[in-house]
C-alpha cells in the first residue's frame, strides 16, 4: 500500500533527521582553516590522504537544504551562509592550473569530480542568483570557469551517468555566466546523449542498464531542463520512468543484483521532480522511497563516501518538491515482460503474489521477490575454481549467448576469468608516477583491468537453461569438463569492480536457491535446482 503523501513526507523528514549530522561532520566547519568547507574527512581530519577528492565537494546540497529551510529542524543563520559559500569556494581550491581535479588518486584529472563538482557548484550559483545574491559575489568564479572549460572538452561514453551530470554542470555554468561561450558545446552534448537513450528507456552503463546510475541520470537530466527547458530531456525522463516502472516487484523493490554496475540504491531527486508532471514517478518514488526512515531500508546500509557525497544530497534537494507530486498512478504491466536490448526477463505470477527475474546477459542470475513478508529468493550463479585462478558465471558481458522462448530463455558461453585487485605502496608509487606523467590517460587502462576485463570469457563452457510459469521455477545447469575445477555456488558479491557497488545488503544472509554441494568439474556436470511458490 502505497502511503500517503503527508506520510511519504514525513519519512524523507524523519530520515534527513537521523542523517544531516553525519553528513556535515564530514566538512571542515572551522573558518580559519585553511581547508574550511572541504567534506574530505580523510584529508583535512585524519590526514590520511594527501589530497581532497573533489567529488564529496556536493555535501554542500546538505547545506543549501538547511540554509532554505528544507531541513525542518535547522534554523538557517549567517553561519550556514559561511557554510554553503565556504563549500563551493573549497571546490575552487582543488582545480589545477588546467581545470583538473582528482577523486581516488593524485594527478587523476578524473572525469566524475569534474563533472559532480561543476554540476554541484553551479547549481548552487543558479539557486542564489534569485534567493542570495549576495553569496554569488563571495565566491572565486575563476577556478570554476576553468573546470568548465576543461569539462567541455571530455566525453564520457561507457557510463551515461556521469556525462549528464557533466552535461547539466555545463548547462548550467553557461546560464549564470561561468562558461557562455560553451553553449554550442552543450547542445552537442545533449544530443549525445538523448541520441543513445535505449529504445527501451535505459543508458548505458559499462554496457547496459543499472538502476541506481539511472536514476542518478535522472537527477541530472531534471537540472539540465531547468537550465535549458529543452523537452528532450522531458521525453527522456519518461522514458526511464516506464522501464523502472516495469522493473518493481510485488514487494515494492527493484532487483539491484540485475545491475549491469551492481548498484544496490537509487536516488529520489530526479523521480520526485518528474512525479509533478509523471504520476508512475510519483508511484515510484512511493514504492522505492517511502519506507526510507526504517533502517531496513537500502539507504542505512549505504557506505559514508557515497551517502554523503550524491546519495543524501539527492534526498535533501527532494523535499521543497514532494508538495508538488501528482497523486501516484499505478502502472499497468504485463505479465511476462522480455526485454531484448538488456536481456531482462520480468514473470509476474498470475495470483500477483511473487515477480522472478532473469538477467540473461549477466549469465542468467535469478531472483524471485515475494509479497508479504516471505524472502527474496536468490541465484547468484557460480563461481569456479582452478588452483589459483577463479572463474564466475555472475558477469554482464555481450559475450552471452541467449535464446528466448515464450516460458524459458537458454544462456551459453564461457565463465569469466577474473581475480581480486590487493593494494600495497608499491601499487601506488607506480600509479602516482604513471598519473603525474599521463593524467586523465591512464584511466581507461585501470578500467580494462578492474572493470572490463575484455577477452576474459575463456574459463569452462557453461548453459544454464531457465523455465518459469505460475508453477514456478526451474534452473539446469551444464558445466563442461576442466581437470581439477570445483564449481561453488556463488554469494551474492560480484567481482566486477565498482566503486559505489558492495554495500551490506540483508541479501548476504538469505539462503541461496540452490543448496547445491561443490562439483567436480574432471567430467562434465550437470545441476538442477526448483523452485516453487508456497501455498496460500
Amino acid at each position: 500500500m502505497q502511503p500517503h503523501s503527508s506520510a511519504l513526507k514525513a519519512s524523507f523528514q524523519r530520515y534527513v533527521e537521523c542523517q544531516f549530522p553525519r553528513v556535515l561532520t564530514q566538512m571542515d566547519r572551522d573558518l580559519d582553516s585553511p581547508t574550511f568547507g572541504c567534506f574530505d574527512r580523510n584529508y583535512w581530519h585524519y590526514k590520511i590522504r594527501d589530497f581532497p577528492s573533489t567529488i564529496l565537494q556536493q555535501g554542500a546540497f546538505t547545506l543549501e537544504a538547511i540554509r532554505t529551510g528544507a531541513v525542518a529542524s535547522v534554523s538557517p543563520t549567517a553561519t550556514i551562509d559561511q557554510w554553503c559559500v565556504g563549500a563551493v569556494n573549497a571546490l575552487g581550491r582543488q582545480v589545477d592550473g588546467r581545470g583538473r581535479v582528482d577523486e581516488y588518486y593524485p594527478f587523476e584529472a578524473g572525469y566524475p569530480p569534474a563533472a559532480f563538482g561543476l554540476y554541484a557548484a553551479a547549481r548552487l550559483l543558479f539557486e542564489w542568483q534569485t534567493s542570495a545574491p549576495e553569496l554569488c559575489v563571495l565566491v572565486d568564479t575563476a577556478p570554476l570557469k576553468r573546470l568548465a572549460e576543461h569539462l567541455a572538452i571530455r566525453v564520457e561514453q561507457g557510463a551515461t551517468n556521469q556525462q549528464a551530470a557533466g552535461l547539466a554542470g555545463l548547462a548550467l555554468a553557461a546560464k549564470v555566466g561561468l562558461a557562455p561561450e560553451l553553449t554550442a558545446r552543450v547542445e552537442t552534448l545533449a544530443t549525445l546523449i538523448f541520441e543513445a537513450q535505449h529504445p527501451e528507456g535505459w543508458f548505458n552503463e559499462y554496457g547496459g542498464p543499472d538502476f541506481g546510475y539511472l536514476t542518478v541520470t535522472l537527477d541530472a537530466l531534471v537540472d539540465y531542463y531547468d537550465a535549458t527547458s529543452d523537452r528532450r530531456a522531458v521525453v527522456a525522463i519518461d522514458r526511464a520512468v516506464n522501464f523502472l516502472a516495469q522493473m518493481v516487484g510485488v514487494d515494492g523493490c527493484l532487483p539491484s543484483t540485475l545491475n549491469s554496475r551492481n548498484t544496490d540504491y537509487v536516488v529520489p531527486y530526479g523521480l520526485v521532480r518528474a512525479a509533478a508532471w509523471n504520476a508512475t514517478a510519483a508511484w515510484l518514488v512511493a514504492e522505492l522511497f517511502g519506507s526510507m526512515a526504517n533502517p531496513a531500508h537500502f539507504f542505512w546500509s549505504t557506505d559514508d563516501r557515497y551517502h554523503c557525497h550524491y546519495i543524501f544530497a539527492s534526498i535533501v534537494r527532494s523535499l521543497p518538491h514532494l508538495d508538488a507530486m501528482q497523486p501516484a498512478q499505478t502502472p499497468q504491466v504485463e505479465t511476462s515482460t522480455w526485454l531484448e536490448g538488456c536481456g531482462f526477463w520480468v514473470h509476474r505470477s498470475l495470483g500477483k503474489s511473487w515477480t522472478a527475474y532473469v538477467a540473461a546477459r549477466k549469465g542468467g542470475l535469478v531472483r524471485i521477490h515475494q509479497q508479504g513478508s516471505q524472502p527474496t529468493v536468490l541465484d547468484n550463479g557460480w563461481r569456479i575454481t582452478q588452483g589459483s585462478q577463479l572463474w564466475t558465471t555472475n558477469w554482464w558481458s555481450a559475450e552471452w549467448h541467449v535464446e528466448k522462448q515464450a516460458d524459458s530463455v537458454r544462456i551459453s558461453g564461457r565463465c569469466q576469468k577474473t581475480k581480486f585487485h590487493r593494494v600495497n605502496p608499491l601499487k601506488h608509487l607506480v600509479l602516482r608516477l604513471l598519473a603525474f606523467n599521463l593524467r586523465q590517460a591512464v584511466i581507461p587502462l585501470l578500467k580494462r583491468g578492474m572493470i572490463f576485463r575484455p577477452g576474459s570469457s575463456v574459463g569452462p563452457s557453461f548453459e544454464r537453461y531457465i523455465e518459469i510459469g505460475d508453477w514456478g521455477l526451474r534452473l539446469k545447469d551444464h558445466f563442461g569438463a576442466c581437470r581439477e575445477a570445483v564449481a561453488r555456488v556463488s554469494i551474492r558479491q560480484n567481482l566486477r569492480h565498482v566503486a559505489s557497488a558492495d554495500s551490506f545488503s540483508r541479501e548476504e544472509l538469505l539462503s541461496g536457491l540452490s543448496e547445491t554441494a561443490p562439483q567436480k568439474l574432471d567430467a562434465e556436470v550437470i545441476t538442477v535446482a526448483e523452485w516453487t511458490p508456497p501455498e496460500g
